[in-house]
């Protein structure tokens, strides 16, 4: 065998591999430096970007040029959850304002002179079979009339507490959404600021429920307590008139006719209120998907969002302001 053909000896075979595998190591050591190194590259540019960078289009350009840096890297997600909110919400509003509810003052109205005939019913003696029962009858009407408007004051009060909240927290919004760079928008501080507003809306719907209740209760009466007037004026009919007489049956006649058509205030007041219940149920359903969204740790909020949502803050103001001036007293009959 020549000289040239003979093998290597066992040692010099594992040194060349001995030498092979550092010259390896020092490889990956060398491409681990690198890569570290363009790691701390790339974190000081955003957190250059973070400070001092507000423009979308310049965070869409570095989003761009962290692909090109980092290949594989993927796009960063744009998260719906704030025009799904923004849509949901303004909605809500928009419809809540088209609700026909008759203002408090309409269902309260008569409270006072249901009160007085009462009275005179229970004292007069032309009354003396149907007097007590028609008092009796009549004062529970009255009282539920009060408590029904009163609960319908109330709901609108808390509407109005519910825009405010909405306004501060949406605003608290718009002001971490315009500092904060989207890239680096956390969903935690959405989160809370919706349940927040969750809690709002709890409330409202509290007090929706609450007149919807002491409506329904008032209709269930008035069958009952027209009824009792009406006997009472068929018992002063047969009575010796006199003009005490005369003006209690005058006075009953007019308490019917005003229950009679404070049943169509009450239908009214029903149906808005069951409107309204639904509208609240409809956005619970809305937010929930909202809060589906909620499950991205980090994602992009778009300027056009933003301005959208800056936009919504208005209608809905204007929303609820229509709504609040429902409280006022329209010019009806009866």
């Amino acid at each position: 065998m020549d000289k040239m053909d003979k093998p290597d000896k066992p040692d010099k075979v594992n040194k060349l591999k001995k030498m092979d595998g550092i010259s390896k190591m020092k490889l990956m050591d060398f491409c681990n430096e690198k890569i570290m190194r363009k790691s701390v590259f790339i974190a000081f540019i955003v957190l250059l970007m973070t400070i001092f960078v507000q423009d979308e289009s310049k965070w869409k350009s570095l989003n761009h040029m962290l692909k090109i840096l980092i290949p594989g890297m993927p796009h960063l997600p744009h998260n719906p959850v704030v025009e799904q909110f923004t849509s949901c919400t303004t909605d809500l509003f928009r419809d809540i304002s088209l609700a026909e509810i008759p203002a408090p003052g309409e269902i309260t109205r008569h409270v006072d002179s249901y009160n007085t005939l009462a009275i005179m019913l229970r004292m007069s003696p032309a009354h003396k079979n149907t007097g007590a029962s028609a008092s009796r009858h009549l004062e529970n009407y009255s009282e539920l009339l009060y408590k029904a408007g009163d609960a319908l004051r109330e709901m609108f009060v808390e509407s109005k507490t519910v825009h405010n909240t909405f306004e501060i927290e949406v605003k608290s919004m718009i002001d971490k959404f315009s500092r904060t760079p989207s890239i680096f928008m956390n969903s935690d501080f959405f989160k809370i600021r919706i349940l927040k507003l969750e809690k709002a809306i709890m409330e409202f719907r509290t007090m929706v429920d609450d007149a919807m209740k002491l409506i329904i209760e008032v209709q269930q009466k008035t069958k009952v307590v027209s009824e009792s007037l009406f006997e009472a004026q068929v018992e002063v009919g047969d009575y010796n008139i006199d003009n005490t007489g005369k003006r209690n049956f005058d006075l009953t006649a007019e308490a019917i006719k005003g229950i009679k058509n404070m049943r169509g205030h009450l239908d009214e007041t029903a149906a808005g209120l069951k409107e309204v219940r639904g509208k609240l149920k409809d956005y619970e359903i809305n937010m929930n998907k909202v809060k589906a969204n909620l499950g991205v740790t980090v994602y992009e909020i778009t300027n056009e969002s933003l301005q959208h949502l800056k936009a919504a803050v208005d209608l809905w103001r204007e929303s609820q302001t229509k709504f609040f001036n429902k409280q006022k007293k329209r010019v009806i009959d009866g």
